[in-house]
């Protein structure tokens, strides 16, 4: 019996559609920019750009989100926020990124373990 390759484009697999697969998740390293984004994440953290300016010294959070959801399959989400700036008090719409408390619990043990290592390291490069 051949069963369907599960990774294949446009085949469903045997577990039914992708809200329903077994989740399967890729680290990259815990030293880059998209490691500790990904780290802060995992930690419950909700993202913005200037969060990733700030911290991370990097002007572009939604091509590390855009990474971590495509080729290392993280289902990072996103909603709208509208915020005032400082441009005489202009409302502004940002992007907020998080995973769900199901994604966080999923990645289980591993993950916590990614997300500590990001954190020592984001630590590590403040203090230096």
């Amino acid at each position: 019996m051949n069963l369907p390759n599960e990774n294949a484009p446009g085949q469903e697999g045997i577990l039914g559609n992708y809200e329903n697969k077994l989740p399967s998740f890729c680290y990259p390293s815990p030293a880059t920019v998209k490691g500790r984004t990904l780290g802060a994440l995992l930690r419950g953290e909700r993202l913005t750009h200037l969060d990733c300016w700030k911290r991370f010294g990097s002007a572009r959070l939604s091509h590390h989100v855009y990474v971590l959801r495509g080729d290392l399959g993280w289902p990072v989400q996103m909603i709208e926020q509208t915020v005032t700036t400082t441009d005489a008090g202009r409302h502004a719409t940002i992007g907020v990124y998080f995973l769900s408390p199901e994604v966080i619990a999923a990645a289980g043990e591993h993950g916590q373990r990614f997300a500590e290592d990001c954190a020592r390291i984001e630590a590590e490069r403040r203090a230096a």
